[in-house]
Formats: structure tokens, sequence, C-alpha cells
């Protein structure tokens, strides 16, 4: 009697050994399909193809071939950033042999997007077909386009919220008050007059910019810019 052999009950198999059990039994496998969890608290059984996404509010879960990874929400944005510095410190020249880029070679890099050989190169050749001078000319007014542009954008953001009186709280907690010395519309008037200038210099820079352009472009330089 003490030999003889307890029942089996099916239903204490965990639910995992339960399904390969009947995979055995009935012969029908699907490679594609695994058997994964919704997390780790709910335990409802869940039939998950390969590379299958889900998450919940603070992980991402991919299906792998028999198991399942677990990441961060943020981990895409984090590798996206590792990704965009890396690219930022790349030279753009597709002959670019500079195998290791110095420090001095990454602030060049950011700077024109060339490391210091490859920029020699490109200035040698500019020099060469005699448009140095417009070369020159384009990389400034550039830069000096975006930092006008980027000016006005801020200065358009203060003529909005420009008022003639203000509200804050004091490091003591206390409410207090500050009234522009004048009226709010004759300052705005004077901001408005300096915003209209900025942006005819700034048109005008455009324009002697695509002047260059043309004649860099002629001389096949404009690949460099």
């Amino acid at each position: 009697m003490g030999n003889e052999p307890k029942e089996f009950k099916r239903s204490y198999m965990h639910p995992t050994r339960r399904k390969l059990a009947d995979m055995v039994y009935t012969g029908e496998y699907d490679k594609d399909i695994k058997v994964g969890y919704t997390t780790a608290t709910d335990k409802k059984e869940i039939k998950r193809k390969i590379g299958e996404k889900w998450e919940d509010d603070k992980y991402i879960y991919e299906q792998k071939d028999g198991y399942v990874t677990k990441a961060g929400k943020n981990t895409e944005v984090f590798t996206d950033l590792r990704k965009w510095l890396q690219e930022q410190t790349k030279c753009k020249s597709e002959t670019c042999k500079t195998g290791r880029p110095s420090q001095k070679d990454k602030k060049l890099i950011i700077k024109t997007g060339y490391c210091i050989n490859c920029l020699a190169e490109i200035e040698t050749e500019v020099r060469h077909k005699g448009v140095w001078q417009e070369y020159q000319n384009y990389r400034i007014w550039t830069r000096m386009i975006l930092d006008g542009k980027k000016k006005l954008e801020d200065l358009h953001e203060a003529y909005t919220n420009l008022k003639q009186e203000y509200e804050y709280v004091n490091s003591d907690g206390k409410p207090d008050t500050w009234t522009l010395d004048r009226p709010v519309e004759e300052v705005k008037k004077e901001m408005w007059d300096f915003i209209q200038i900025g942006e005819k210099e700034v048109t005008e820079l455009e324009t002697k910019r695509e002047t260059v352009f043309q004649k860099l472009k002629d001389s096949q330089v404009d690949k460099y810019l």
C-alpha cells in the first residue's frame, strides 16, 4: 500500500510547464508564441509573439525568444540622446581619416562640422578656387542670422508679456509689486521699433548670404557648408 504512486494533479503545475506539457502531448507547437505575464503581480497567462512590446506605469516589456526583457520608459530617450551627442562630435566628411578625434577636434566639429584635418583640406580647396572671402562671409553671416533670430524671438516674447505692473513674492514669503517707471504702451512702442529694425537687418543679411552662396555653389564648395 505504501508504494502506490500518488495521483498527479495537473492543476498544481506551473502555467508555463502546463503549456509545455500540452505542446508535447498534442504535438502542436508555434515557435513564435511564448508564455509571458503582464506584470509581476498579475499572473494572468497571456500568449505573446516574439518582438511584441507592452508596458505598465514604469516599464516597457518586450517578448524575446524564451524570455522577457524589462526597461525603464526613459531608456529609449537616453539612447537617442547618447546617439545625438555622438553625432555632434562626428566629422561630416565622408573621407575623414581621423580615427580618434581629440578634444580640439570635437570642439571644432561642434563649431564647423569637421575635424582639424578635414577642415584644413576643405579650406585649402576653397582658397584654391578663389572663393575664400565668400566662404568666410557665408559662415559669419549664418551665425549672425541665427543669433539675431534667437534674440528677436526673445524680444517678441518679452513684448507680448510686457505689463505695467508685476506681482512677485519676496524671499520672506510676502507678496510685492513692481511697476514700470513709464507707461507700458510707450515702452512697447520702443520695443516694437527695435524689433522692426532687427528683422530688417536679418533680412538684409539673408539676402547677402544668398548672393555669396550662389558663388560657392558655382565653385562646387557649397557641399562643405
